[in-house]
């Protein structure tokens, strides 16, 4: 049996499965409610393997793969610092997130901006966010998909775009978010058993951790310095987008609202972020041995810096090792990207249509048209844009990233926080993204070496918030503030949740 049939065998078991578990999941759909948050029935590991594997995408393995070859180890430093954004995306709104959806009844984003600033206009403004965030998302996600798939069927890349999105929305137009929940364990699991096993084969390939740096610093001392290729303060600012904006992330602060009880949140952080940390090793084995393999001419640079991680299993793995990768980076693809698909969707139907007050009479198979609607927009953007997985994912992060973190990260601490305030902040924070985007993607600037725009555009959009609250800020919006969580009565009555964790999230909300 060729490589070929044996890696297609493989990937047509794996997703097959995948489809299964969308067919079980579409046979508990009952309600909206189902569709977009499971239920409110996560226990803590489901959702912690849930979150890094959500986080963990096409982005973060086959875009950081080939940066990591081209770029050296300072690519994958601003990896590392991932794990700590999830703990503080569990100290900061895991609790707080977790009492709102309690009280309020919240299954999304802008559902939170509705309930905290009772504003049509940042309701609005956070939907959009919402569907352009996912849209962009998905871009990276459609992207690497189509490069998985055009290997697999050995069909031209565009083609191959098409029938990667294809797939990867089937089970999650069929499941919605509790068949994203559970294929997410499953691709989370499969990541860090493939990402440890090729890890060392990948080390293997170029004769030890000690002849792979000694090749590297041999070129180049920049393929083994912190910094790498990129000027340091572009590492320093890659950092700081990737843990601060972990803590925006629209997949991850949804798995907050799906726990079937704050219990479960002890654990959950260091759960998701040994995971994600453990598929890191991919990247970092993989781009580093194949930039060995090229210096020392065992191995073509591929024509695409996106192609480093499948160049590196069809040259250096057998087929049966090659099939289980690329179901691996499958896995990292796919659940990302089903979470993204229902998030779109989520925001094009409910939270847009609720903000002026209307109502869809079959919510259910709206979500599911929307869902197509949020793929076919993701495939059409990425055929146009001309950019590589890694930058167009990080355009996606900055994105939500910006229009979240005042409104929603400081707006639940943050008593001051006014509705006009999150919404300029929201129009600020797409508005600079989209420029940004057209204005290099065109050509019409080419950004110096040492700039990121992600941290500035944040930092600016979070400005506007703070900014803006100070002049804004009315009684009103204070006593909102604080019928977001309950009081200690309330807390007694419901039985949800202890009463010394209301006596302290009381305390220092005040």
């Amino acid at each position: 049996m060729d490589t070929q049939t044996v890696i297609l065998i493989v990937a047509i078991v794996y997703l097959a499965i995948m489809v299964a578990i969308g067919l079980w999941a579409n046979t508990r759909m009952k309600s909206s409610k189902d569709f977009l948050v499971a239920g409110q029935s996560l226990g803590f590991f489901v959702m912690a393997i849930a979150s890094f594997s959500s986080i963990q995408s096409g982005w973060g393995m086959v875009g950081s793969t080939g940066t990591t070859s081209a770029w050296g180890i300072g690519a994958m430093i601003s990896a590392a610092v991932v794990p700590l954004g999830f703990a503080l995306a569990w100290f900061l709104l895991g609790g707080r997130l977790r009492q709102i959806s309690e009280k309020h009844k919240v299954y999304s984003i802008p559902d939170i901006i509705r309930v905290r600033y009772n504003s049509r206009s940042a309701h609005v403004w956070m939907s959009i966010a919402m569907i352009l965030g996912a849209i962009g998302y998905m871009t990276a996600q459609t992207v690497a998909a189509g490069v998985i798939t055009s290997l697999l069927l050995g069909i031209p890349l565009g083609t191959a775009t098409w029938i990667g999105a294809l797939i990867v929305a089937a089970y999650t137009v069929a499941g919605g978010m509790l068949a994203a929940i559970w294929t997410d364990l499953l691709q989370g699991l499969v990541m860090i058993a493939m990402s440890i096993v090729i890890f060392f084969i990948a080390i293997s390939s170029g004769g030890g951790w000690s002849n792979v740096l000694e090749t590297l610093s041999g070129e180049s001392m920049k393929f083994t310095a912190l910094e790498g290729v990129q000027p340091a303060v572009w590492i320093v600012a890659n950092c700081i987008l990737l843990c601060f904006g972990i803590v925006a992330q629209p997949q991850l602060i949804h798995k907050f609202l799906m726990l079937k009880s704050p219990k479960e949140l002890k654990w959950g952080a260091t759960v998701a972020a040994i995971g994600y940390a453990t598929t890191t090793l991919f990247s970092l084995g993989v781009g580093l041995a194949m930039r060995s393999a090229i210096i020392e001419g065992r191995a073509t640079q591929p024509d695409v810096l996106d192609d480093t991680a499948t160049s590196f299993l069809s040259e250096f793995t057998s087929p049966v090792i090659a099939g289980l990768a690329l179901v691996a980076l499958l896995a990292a693809i796919m659940s990302s990207a089903s979470s993204f698909i229902t998030i779109g969707a989520s925001a094009l139907t409910r939270d847009l249509v609720g903000a002026f007050k209307g109502t869809l009479t079959r919510e259910l198979t709206w979500n599911r048209v929307a869902s197509v609607a949020v793929v076919l927009a993701s495939v059409l953007i990425s055929l146009y844009l001309d950019q590589i997985i890694y930058l167009l994912g990080a355009i996606g992060w900055a994105a939500f990233a910006a229009a979240i973190f005042g409104p929603v990260v400081f707006g639940i601490y943050w008593r001051r926080g006014t509705g006009t305030a999150a919404t300029l902040s929201i129009v600020v924070g797409l508005a600079l993204n989209i420029l940004l985007t057209i204005l290099t993607s065109q050509g019409f600037w080419t950004p110096p070496p040492e700039f990121f725009a992600g941290p500035l555009v944040i930092a600016l959009a979070l400005t506007v918030y703070v900014v803006t609250s100070f002049v804004t800020s009315s009684e009103r919006d204070r006593e909102r503030f604080d019928d977001l969580y309950f009081t200690d009565d309330e807390a007694v009555r419901a039985q949800r949740i202890p009463t010394h964790s209301v006596d302290a999230t009381e305390g220092s909300s005040r």
